[in-house]
């Protein structure tokens, strides 16, 4: 029984804890799109474009995508002042039932997790294979982000973004984070998803990521351009695989992301006990809509 293969299994159900009779459905109609903490229910009784029913919390008198939006904006502006939101990105996140469902609004990003709205992001495993091992490179996040500062991610992750399609999102993410030109990031090859639900306090966060590989040249040198990565390294891929078995120096969904690439690069065996529970609570979503 191996002991490191335990441990990624407990980093997947540290991604999956949650309490949902804490939590009341957000609904567009008939269609559920979030759930909201219990907690937060006399807070949102003060704003006049929402109404507060038996089974859950619904729009009043908003019936189209704008109004809603409208409404939504109002009550995200209002919860930021208030330092209940902790953070504001200025990007507007696009609100579906299921991926490719209808836009139903647009919300504030940084909302997303207050409503317990499905989220998707994008996360690369970008690597290069130097003597016949694979290396992985790792980000440093810097100290002053307002989410999981100074902590390990990604060379490349970020939030799927309203009006591109997912590799389009996954080619900005690549500028912005690595420096990484568009004809290499084109190169990278979609190796499916990981999800997951964890609750954090009085939030409720629900997050698809995209992931992809992407095999770099060893003389490839990242340059960060946006300003949150304090540094980068490029480690062997068993000093990472010990990070995530034994540490907590990584952002807890990026476990996820290395954990999958682990699996599918022959890093962790079929013949591990634990190879099938790791397998599946990677892809086990119960509360995406379809």
């Amino acid at each position: 029984m191996s002991l490191t293969t335990i441990q990624y299994l407990q980093r997947i159900q540290s991604c999956n804890q949650y309490d949902l009779t804490q939590f009341l459905p957000f609904w567009v109609g008939h269609r559920r799109i979030g759930y909201i903490h219990e907690h937060h229910l006399a807070l949102l009784k003060s704003f006049p474009g929402l109404d507060i029913r038996f089974d859950g919390i619904h729009f009043k008198t908003a019936d189209t995508p704008e109004a809603r939006t409208e409404v939504m904006a109002s009550i995200c502006q209002d919860l930021y002042q208030q330092g209940i939101l902790a953070s504001w990105v200025g990007e507007a996140y696009r609100v579906s039932e299921v991926f490719d469902g209808d836009e139903l609004f647009t919300i504030e990003r940084a909302a997303a997790t207050f409503f317990g709205i499905q989220k998707y992001g994008v996360h690369l495993n970008a690597y290069c294979i130097i003597n016949g091992q694979y290396h992985l490179w790792v980000a440093r996040r810097a100290k002053d982000k307002p989410t999981w500062p100074d902590k390990l991610d990604h060379l490349v992750a970020g939030g799927h973004a309203r009006g591109y399609a997912v590799r389009e999102t996954l080619r900005k993410e690549c500028e912005e984070e690595a420096g990484i030109p568009a004809e290499i990031a084109s190169q990278a090859i979609p190796v499916g998803i990981v999800d997951y639900n964890l609750q954090c306090g009085q939030k409720l966060s629900r997050d698809i990521l995209f992931t992809y590989d992407l095999h770099l040249d060893q003389d490839f040198e990242p340059r960060n351009t946006d300003g949150e990565v304090e540094q980068f390294y490029l480690w062997p891929i068993n000093k990472v695989l010990d990070i995530v078995a034994n540490t907590d120096e990584y952002k807890l969904n990026c476990n996820l992301v290395i954990i999958d690439f682990a699996i599918r690069h022959g890093f962790i065996q079929p013949d591990d006990p634990f190879y099938i529970p790791i397998t599946q609570n990677l892809r086990n979503n119960q509360l995406y809509a379809r």
